[in-house]
């Protein structure tokens, strides 16, 4: 991308005290081979050096700005990824990535072409692959994430089965709903529902990205958690 041109897509981060973790998302970005992009990473007021790591790559598509003041607990990066949005983004498309997270190479080509072969599409999520954040072994995610996975506006208002890493929407969008809201500790699955009241969401099912999380067995989240989400949903009190 050269000096001064728009990119195609901004991809948003947000970040607290993670200068070295942050290298494994900003070299999966790097490795893609998609290239128009830019990289929009906001610190939450952040007391390291995340700049220094952002600007020892050299590329001009990465772009940092520091938060002058941390924001209020539970707004869960919300303030930092809307001054990315609405101060730093200059792409038709948006994309999210958290700083311990992701994309595999071609992520961004996959999903990009997704929404350009499906005129009108202005929101697309895909599936994601989970490892352990201490060893990098691949785990087992929710166990009736797959089930639950494709989309419908009544499954969605049951349980938030869309990870933020997985979504691509237009910029545009945003000047139609607006964007995050710091109030919500589930500020990721309110924006979503949000969205879904005046649009259609499209399933690409691909594995794109690969998330870091910390999980117990998976049994132990089949009986706690896999079972009763498959009778019951998760109700997210949200509003």
């Amino acid at each position: 991308m050269s000096a001064g041109k728009r990119p195609v897509v901004s991809i948003v981060t947000s970040t607290y005290n993670r200068a070295d973790t942050i290298r494994r998302a900003i070299e999966s970005v790097r490795a893609q081979d998609f290239t128009d992009w830019e990289m929009n990473i906001v610190g939450d007021c952040t007391p390291d050096d995340t700049e220094g790591t952002v600007r020892s790559y050299g590329d001009p598509r990465l772009r940092f700005h520091n938060l002058p003041e941390k924001s209020p607990p539970g707004s869960h990066g919300a303030i930092a990824k809307n001054h990315a949005l609405f101060e730093m983004s200059r792409g038709e498309y948006i994309a999210y990535l958290d700083d311990d997270d992701i994309y595999r190479p071609n992520y961004l080509s996959t999903m990009i072409g997704f929404m350009r072969e499906h005129p009108g599409t202005v929101f697309a999520y895909c599936r994601c692959l989970y490892r352990d954040k201490k060893s990098g072994r691949r785990i087992w995610g929710n166990p009736f994430q797959r089930w639950m996975h494709g989309y419908s506006r009544e499954k969605l208002r049951r349980y938030n089965f869309i990870d933020t890493d997985c979504v691509v929407h237009t910029r545009a969008l945003l000047d139609d709903v607006g964007g995050w809201d710091p109030r919500y500790y589930y500020d990721d699955y309110e924006l979503w529902l949000r969205i879904s009241e005046k649009h259609e969401l499209r399933y690409l099912n691909r594995v794109l990205v690969e998330k870091f999380v910390e999980e117990p067995p998976f049994l132990i989240r089949a009986i706690s958690k896999g079972w009763r989400i498959l009778r019951h949903g998760r109700h997210t009190p949200v509003r």
